[in-house]
């Protein structure tokens, strides 16, 4: 991979779905590994991710989640506590409200 982490957040941000930013932030990830960069201080804010429609999450899907990144209508771009990938997208059908 030849672009930067930076490079790769700022395609993050500007990303028109869901389904791009999740491709975009899995990139990220990867330039981050593969430059010895911490995710968290490669130049990406997860915590303030755009989202593209639909209602705001009121709590964490049940099942291990750390945290709903962003999301749309119809899926959630969550970081699980477990698994192979760091981010998955996951259907809003999965998502059980905290509330």
């Amino acid at each position: 991979m030849s672009d930067t982490p930076q490079t790769i957040a700022q395609r993050a941000l500007g990303a028109t779905s869901l389904l791009r930013q999740w491709d975009a932030v899995e990139d990220y990830v990867e330039a981050c590994r593969e430059q010895g960069v911490d995710v968290e201080h490669g130049g990406l804010d997860l915590s303030d991710l755009p989202t593209f429609g639909g209602e705001r999450p009121a709590g964490l899907p049940a099942g291990g989640v750390l945290s709903v990144l962003s999301w749309d209508e119809t899926h959630l771009l969550i970081e699980p506590r477990n698994g192979e990938r760091r981010f998955v997208v996951v259907p809003r059908s999965a998502y059980v409200d905290a509330a």
